[in-house]
């Protein structure tokens, strides 16, 4: 939220195509919010798609810290929260979206192909675009749509420039604060018969955080008839549904975003532009979670109070229940993880009269990488009542002081770390016509090959290892008492006062071990039936062409893009016959036409209306396409035990798309739009969780398959302007408003109903105050999504459950003072309203999860020389 002065090109040479001519424009200060406002809206109206944009008014800055968090503003677009920061972002209520860098594809190594926009900082970029309809030229993958983040370009300075930024943030639950400094230089210079130009951009942002989490295990059937579970009459003569215990976690970290970027130009000569660029993103996440679980444990004895029993109104669910002799199990653990994406890229453009021939060639390398290691402590509790009256549950312990270290001992120690990596080479050619006189204004053809692999090295390497009833006394100093209170927020009474392990070696491994006189070697590498390599080959060409009839003020573009692409997959599968393990590599080749048309007709006055046609389509995720299974196994509850498996015979989605948009212009920064589209997703990608025997022990294994069709439709509105007609200093009010309506549905085998697709609200919604008056410009953000499926879960004797996050909203503010036109001031704020977000199952008397995240708190200042 954040925002500093900044030079870019004239509003022409900014909202126009790329050409030689527009690049040579002399640059003009743009300043202020107002600027970026209105130059977005001017984006929009000229583009020959259906677009929305964000641009940065000022030097290397937009408005919010992250990619994620700059993209949840635009109409159409939802997000969900990672430790209180946007995270991943669907568009129309798709996750396949296709993510570039300056026209590049930009992807985060993992189980999937896409971008995880929270590995980026906004800093970088000069602006965003996020493409609704297809264009043959642009690359394939996206179902949702295509996002565009553009960066600054070396030649966008005449002058030398230099922007630095500082900034404090802090966060009120962990009760710290971090640094986050930033710095772009740019300038050109004569070089021989020509011109250079460079830019440098490095970028770090360090932010402290606290997320707390209460979850709910999933609600069991309690009957003195069942021969399994919860055998217990609780309410006499009465079947009962009762949840299964809690969870209560406090995550603190620090997460460090940190980025560079150093672009070069050379332009020898008036026709030719030379360019050469390397960026590299890296997200850092250091975290350590203290964690305590308990509820009822039948086998071990478990029971309850009868006088503690009370239902919620007219259902069979229970509201409270005090249970007695209930298991507790505390864990303490890291969990670090690594984003880090680096990509090289090198190209340039030939211009000959109306002939603009270009090519690029780029290098992406990316690595996610998780740590996990950690003890867990074991005890009973005498007394342990759960009361779900509340928005979050309220949970107690009685009759055992879980402070005394004699009534805990330590059970396991955890250790898994999980290596993913991926990489891709691509090239490409363009060729552009202008022609003039006639219908057709432009002819494009070009040829784009690509390689990409993706691993998951060793697969994950799971090291748990069971300790032999240790006294949490012994050895003495490594617990303490749970610290973290009040935990969420106090919303609602919590399990405190506990005792907890200090952490002090979790992030070594071999000394943790040693302190519990374990010698035995740390695996090295998981098992080979979970390790998957892919490779992919793909070769697309277009060709496109745009035209014109003025006499009917029509205008538009077609063209068709053939993609081939040919994947090998390798992998281990297990020979049911013999139970050994042998080799599985499987060929697959496809081949998709993909067309699209769009057309505009300027009726008049301040409207234009559009169409657009396309057909679309996207690639499994790499760990669905994996023909090996992952088994994790649980040493507390073997009931627990998990896998996931891919499989190969996925066929890729494909989406046919229409989109029919009334954009109005009323003036600077004074629009409206109304978009109805339309997307029928061909092979849509569930889950179904089934029971299997793996080397004699029962897992519960998710597998992905080909759903039936799925079909969205929706609605996008958008409304921008600055209130001119009011008198004086008022007339520096503003306001942004947009919303998005989407109806979903595919059919679940698990639900075994057509249900809407999951992580997607039917309705979200943006509210953006402005105020710009002078040196002072300020900004409130209210971003609000409605209800959303989440997933679903099979449970024993209820069937399949839905799980349903309730809606939400989130504020966030800045303020800003222009002290001077070299030195700016700003004092921001994220998560003001410490929001509370929830989900149940099924039905509201069934709560899931509760998440409080910190209110953040900060101020910068930012310096343009």
């Amino acid at each position: 939220m954040k925002q500093l002065a900044l030079i870019v090109p004239t509003a022409v040479a900014l909202l126009a195509p790329t050409t030689p001519s527009a690049q040579r424009l002399e640059p003009v200060v743009v300043t202020g919010t107002r600027a970026s406002v209105e130059s977005a809206a001017e984006r929009k109206r000229r583009s020959d798609d259906i677009v929305d944009a964000i641009l940065a008014e000022e030097i290397n800055r937009l408005p919010d810290l992250s990619v994620a968090d700059a993209v949840q503003r635009i109409t159409g677009v939802q997000i969900t929260r990672d430790r209180g920061e946007a995270s991943v972002a669907s568009v129309r209520g798709l996750v396949q979206v296709e993510t570039t860098l300056n026209g590049r594809e930009l992807f985060t190594a993992g189980f999937g192909r896409a971008l995880d926009y929270a590995d980026v900082p906004s800093d970088m970029l000069a602006g965003i675009d996020v493409y609704k309809s297809s264009a043959a030229s642009r690359i394939e993958g996206g179902l949702g749509g295509t996002v565009d983040l553009r960066t600054r370009q070396p030649f966008d300075f005449r002058a030398p420039t230099l922007a630095l930024s500082a900034r404090y943030l802090r966060g009120d639950l962990v009760d710290k604060g971090a640094g986050q400094f930033s710095l772009l230089y740019g300038g050109r210079t004569a070089v021989l018969a020509g011109e250079a130009a460079a830019l440098v951009n490095l970028v770090l942002q360090d932010r402290a955080y606290r997320e707390d989490l209460k979850g709910t295990s999933a609600p069991m059937r309690c009957s003195a008839r069942a021969t399994s579970g919860c055998r217990l009459d609780l309410v006499p003569g009465e079947d009962t549904v009762v949840p299964g215990g809690t969870s209560e976690s406090a995550s603190l970290g620090r997460r460090r975003r940190s980025a560079a970027s150093v672009m070069l130009g050379w332009r020898p000569g008036a026709a030719l532009d030379l360019y050469a660029e390397a960026h590299l993103a890296e997200l850092r996440t250091t975290q350590h979670t203290q964690q305590v679980n308990t509820g009822p444990n039948f086998a071990a004895g478990s029971g309850f109070d009868p006088a503690s029993v009370v239902l919620f109104p007219g259902t069979h669910d229970v509201q409270r229940i005090t249970w007695t002799n209930t298991p507790v199990s505390i864990l303490g653990f890291a969990r670090d993880t690594i984003d880090r994406t680096r990509q090289l890229a090198a190209g340039g453009a030939w211009t000959a009269g109306d002939l603009r021939v270009s090519a690029d060639l780029s290098h992406t390398r990316s690595l996610n990488r998780l740590f996990f290691s950690g003890p867990t402590l074991a005890g009973t509790a005498a007394r342990f009542t759960h009361d779900l009256s509340g928005l979050a549950p309220a949970t107690s312990v009685e009759g055992t002081d879980l402070a005394d270290p004699a009534k805990l001992r330590y059970v396991s120690l955890a250790y898994r770390v999980r290596p993913l990596r991926g990489s891709l080479l691509a090239g490409r050619v363009d060729a552009e016509w202008q022609l003039d006189g006639g219908v057709l204004e432009r002819v494009a053809i070009g040829w784009r090959h690509a390689r990409r692999h993706a691993d998951n090295a060793d697969n994950l390497i799971f090291g748990d290892i069971a300790v032999p009833g240790a006294s949490a006394a012994v050895p003495p100093g490594r617990t303490a008492i749970y610290p973290y209170a009040p935990f969420l927020d106090a919303r609602a009474g919590s399990i405190v006062g506990y005792l907890t392990d200090t952490l002090a070696d979790a992030r070594d491994p071999v000394a943790l071990r040693q302190a519990f006189g374990i010698t035995a070697a740390l695996p090295t590498a998981g098992g080979p039936l979970g390790v998957w390599r892919i490779h992919e080959a793909t070769e697309a060409a277009y060709a496109e062409a745009g035209w014109r009839l003025p006499a009917l003020a029509l205008d538009g573009q077609a063209g068709l893009r053939l993609v081939r692409t040919r994947a090998t997959l390798s992998g281990n599968q297990s020979v049911p016959s013999g139970g050994s393990i042998a080799p599985l590599d499987i060929d697959t080749t496809t081949t998709d036409w993909l067309p699209n048309a769009s057309l505009r007709w300027r009726a008049g006055g301040p409207w234009q209306l559009r169409a657009a046609a396309s057909r679309t389509l996207t690639r499994p995720d790499f760990n669905l396409l994996s023909p090996s299974i992952t088994l994790t196994p649980n040493s507390t509850n073997p009931q627990l035990n998990q896998g996931t498996a891919g499989n190969p015979a996925l066929r890729p989605l494909r989406a046919t798309n229409a989109d029919l948009a009334a954009e109005g212009h009323f003036g600077a920064g004074h629009a409206a739009a109304l978009t109805l589209f339309w997307k029928r997703v061909d092979g849509f990608i569930a889950t179904l969780s089934q029971a299997e025997t793996h080397d004699g022990q029962v897992y519960q294994v998710s597998r992905p398959y080909n759903a039936d069709t799925g079909r969205i439709r929706g609605a996008e509105l958008s409304y921008q302007r600055f209130l001119d007609f009011l008198p004086g200093a008022w007339r520096g009010l503003g306001l942004q408003a947009n919303a998005t309506f989407v109806d979903s549905s595919t059919y679940d085998r698990t639900l075994r109903a057509n249900v809407p697709m999951q992580n997607l609200s039917r309705r979200s919604a943006n509210l953006v105050g402005l105020y710009e008056q002078g040196a002072w410009s300020a900004r409130l953000a209210w971003n609000w999504r409605s209800s959303f499926p989440s997933g679903a879960t099979s449970v024993v004797g209820l069937g399949a459950l839905q799980t349903t996050t309730h809606a939400y909203g989130w504020l966030d503010a800045s303020l800003r003072w222009r002290v001077s036109e070299q030195l700016t001031w700003s004092l921001d704020g994220g998560n003001l309203l410490g929001t509370l977000r929830r989900s149940y199952f099924g039905v509201e008397t069934r709560p899931q999860n509760a998440w409080v995240n910190d209110r953040q708190i900060g101020t910068s200042l930012s310096l343009k020389i």
